[in-house]
């Protein structure tokens, strides 16, 4: 569970790990140096729940918290949970057992929820099984990261998360385990977590980079960015800019992202902000 200034969600996010069914369950809390009252949640549940494990100082970003977490992992099962997100119950037990039943996975995951900051149920992840192959996520991340989960022995042959990315190490992660075990992913038909969105979360905070790597690694692994990325995102903040300054933004951002991109998508793009102001 990578942690930074999350107070008031991380107690929530934390039992919802060790009120799990599964009686062999550890967390290990990497914290990025919070100054909230994340601390003093950490020392009081760490009494509380004996696998509890937790460290804070300062850290290059959740990916670099996630990759310190999972050297330390002893588990032969992993999964991430964010400490703003939440296990539904019997989550743990779920992926226990579909990797009992099915040997040969290396990697499961299963549908997931959007919840806001008062835990109401927003919206439904747009999961899509594995059967849709790496190519199925050109149109998007289908994966809901905190339904994950995953054996020790995939790091040892895939690595670690990419903390070049600031927000897509997940989306990175996931295309890399297609890539490489096109046969050995899994998945758990039924709601195995809850992601919160907020304002301070990673996915709403820093839009313009989750637009920007999401282009970037369609690219690598499909040898043609997505435009879905960029559109989304100017979609969403065309309303919270003037024309003009959305303009200039907007095609800034198409023009940064063009080594990325054929001819026609930037036409594309580029024809859609003009005509949208």
């Amino acid at each position: 569970m990578p942690s930074f200034n999350q107070a008031r969600f991380i107690e929530r996010s934390i039992d919802s790990v060790f009120q799990q069914d599964y009686p062999n369950v550890e967390l290990i809390v990497m914290d990025g140096g919070s100054t909230d009252g994340t601390l003093d949640i950490l020392r009081h549940k760490s009494k509380k729940y004996e696998h509890l494990e937790w460290t804070s100082t300062p850290d290059r970003g959740p990916g670099d918290a996630i990759n310190k977490a999972l050297q330390r992992a002893r588990g032969e099962i992993i999964g991430w949970l964010n400490s703003d997100d939440l296990y539904l119950p019997g989550a743990v037990w779920r992926a226990v057992q579909a990797f009992e039943d099915h040997p040969d996975w290396i990697l499961c995951y299963g549908h997931g929820q959007h919840i806001n900051a008062k835990d109401e149920v927003i919206g439904v992840y747009p999961t899509r099984r594995p059967e849709v192959g790496l190519r199925g996520f050109v149109a998007g991340c289908f994966i809901c990261q905190p339904t994950i989960a995953f054996k020790t022995s995939m790091l040892t042959m895939i690595g670690n998360l990419d903390e070049r990315q600031k927000t897509s190490f997940d989306y990175e992660f996931w295309l890399r385990a297609f890539a490489a075990f096109p046969d050995r992913i899994g998945f758990i038909d039924a709601i195995q977590a809850q992601s919160r969105l907020h304002e301070d979360c990673l996915t709403v905070k820093m839009r313009r980079t989750v637009a920007v790597e999401g282009v970037r690694l369609t690219h690598q692994y499909f040898g043609e960015g997505a435009i879905h990325w960029i559109s989304t995102y100017l979609e969403e903040v065309r309303g919270e800019m003037s024309s003009d300054v959305f303009v200039e933004h907007a095609l800034r951002l198409i023009s940064e992202l063009g080594p990325c991109l054929a001819a026609e998508q930037l036409r594309s793009l580029r024809a859609s902000v003009l005509e949208s102001v």
